[in-house]
């Protein structure tokens, strides 16, 4: 009777460690960071073989996305124009449109807020958009992403939710927009368009990876660019076939 009554005591306290108390919170997933930088576009390699055929109906995941649940009038975002040509607020808010058409979704909110304080790089609550120096004078933009780390993998994954984000453009570099709406028919000759490159920024945070290859080179997500560069400006088949997999319901 001794040895069953020291057993059930020993098997109670067992159960009471490993059984949490009732009302107690879950423990939050931990919040990690990734960073994507945008480079200009290398010098060309010397003359070679006759170059492969492009292809335009690729795409790489990130793994996180958006829980668009808690956003039912699309994702927030603030817009620092300080450094930054004139106009080029609506040429951000249409980089991120090109994405949100791609989708039956609601990506991102119709009325950003414009903010001369806002700040990137830390986590603060807002996913801000902004101008800003960096050290590196190859660095055309970048963005940082915080995600929930759902799966405890320590890396991006599906299932994982995007928390927060900030898109910054090298204020060092010279920008210039299509102000008469010509489109991806606009060329500019000595300056960086603001519109292209904040189209490929925005890929990062709706979900999609870059592509290095030039057989992609194509494509929105192809991680390079130049000046006078205009074609980012539409997504392309991969493009929209990757923000379609993250967001359209499932068939």
């Amino acid at each position: 009777m001794k040895k069953f009554f020291v057993l059930l005591l020993v098997l109670t306290l067992v159960l009471s460690i490993a059984t949490p108390a009732a009302g107690a919170k879950p423990i939050s997933p931990k919040v990690l960071e990734a960073v994507f930088i945008h480079y200009e576009h290398p010098l060309p390699a010397k003359p070679g073989p006759a170059p492969a055929p492009k292809v335009n109906d690729y795409f790489l995941l990130l793994g996180p996305k958006w829980d668009l649940s808690k956003y039912p009038s699309g994702v927030p975002y603030v817009i620092n124009p300080s450094g930054a040509p004139a106009g080029a607020e609506l040429e951000v808010r249409a980089g991120l449109e090109a994405w949100d058409a791609a989708t039956v979704a609601e990506l991102f909110s119709d009325n950003p807020l414009i903010d001369t304080n806002s700040w990137w790089g830390k986590e603060d609550g807002r996913n801000n958009i902004s101008w800003q120096v960096f050290p590196d004078g190859r660095v055309l933009a970048g963005v940082w992403v915080w995600y929930f780390d759902n799966d405890n993998s320590g890396n991006m994954s599906p299932g994982d939710e995007v928390k927060e984000t900030d898109m910054v453009f090298n204020a060092s570099k010279s920008w210039g927009i299509d102000a008469d709406g010509e489109g991806s028919a606009y060329q500019l000759k000595r300056t960086y368009d603001v519109r292209n490159i904040a189209t490929h920024e925005a890929g990062h945070i709706v979900g999609m990876d870059d592509l290095y290859d030039t057989i992609y080179s194509e494509i929105t997500m192809y991680g390079y660019s130049g000046k006078g560069e205009t074609k980012k400006i539409s997504l392309n088949v991969g493009d929209v076939d990757g923000t379609k997999a993250l967001y359209d319901p499932s068939p």
